[in-house]
């Protein structure tokens, strides 16, 4: 179960979700979004439905969520 992928969060902005991954991959975390690239390529596609989806591995949902709560980088996000 240590190597469960989960989905952590999704968002209905690319840049936001860039952000959020970007920090958790320079706090350590290894993590990947899925849905960025029909954002990007589609216009019309509709976030909202689907969303972009942050994966990271189950055992570090709990550190994240600390690390999230405790960036001051991502407040307002």
């Amino acid at each position: 179960m240590e190597n469960k992928i989960v989905v952590y969060k999704t968002f209905e902005s690319p840049m936001e979700a860039n952000i959020v991954k970007a920090r958790l991959l320079d706090a350590g975390f290894e993590c990947f979004l899925t849905g960025e690239n029909a954002a990007l390529v589609y216009p019309v596609f509709d976030t909202s439905i689907s969303g972009i989806q942050l994966h990271v591995f189950e055992r570090d949902v709990e550190a994240i969520g600390h690390f999230l709560t405790e960036d001051d980088a991502l407040e307002g996000l």
